[in-house]
Order: structure tokens, then sequence, then C-alpha cells
């Protein structure tokens, strides 16, 4: 794990690499994080995280329940909805 991690909230950004990765494919990574029984509703809980390490750079998009439970739902590095801006520094 890195030492320094950046994190976009961005609902549009997300709503855009959604629609970019496809119905088929989110399904697909929502049952391999097993979370194909209690889908995200709302975009409100996603969010982006970057972090660069030793063994690469690790771009990938999170969920947030509610319960403040946080699931990886899928690695998004090489789509083209990735934002470039709004990236908040986390540690």
């Amino acid at each position: 794990m890195s030492k320094i991690v950046f994190r976009n909230y961005s609902k549009k950004a997300v709503r855009n690499l959604l629609k970019e990765v496809g119905k088929e494919r989110y399904e697909c990574a929502l049952k391999d994080a097993g979370l194909y029984s209690s889908k995200p509703i709302t975009l409100q809980g996603f969010y982006f995280e970057y972090e660069m390490d030793t063994e690469g750079i690790h771009l990938n998009l999170f969920y947030r329940y509610p319960s403040r439970v946080v699931f990886l739902i899928m690695p998004v590095l090489g789509f083209w909805s990735v934002p470039y801006e709004g990236w908040e520094m986390e540690r």
C-alpha cells in the first residue's frame, strides 16, 4: 500500500464511467465483488482511488455503503472516462 492516495468523488465522472463500462461488465464486477444481491442504488457512495507504489499504478472504483463498509468494485485504469480534475490527496 502506498503512503500517498488520491481520491475523486465526482458523480458525473462515475456516471460517465458506468456508461462506458456497460451493464454486463458492471454486473460481472458486482458479482466478483460479492455485491450482486445488494447493488449500490445511488451514485453517492462511489469514488475513484489512485495510488502509485513500487509494484505499479492502481486506479480503482470503490463504493462506500451508508454503514461505512467499503468495497472495491473494479479496476478502471485504461478507461477513457476517468477524470483528470477534482482529485484530492487523502494521505
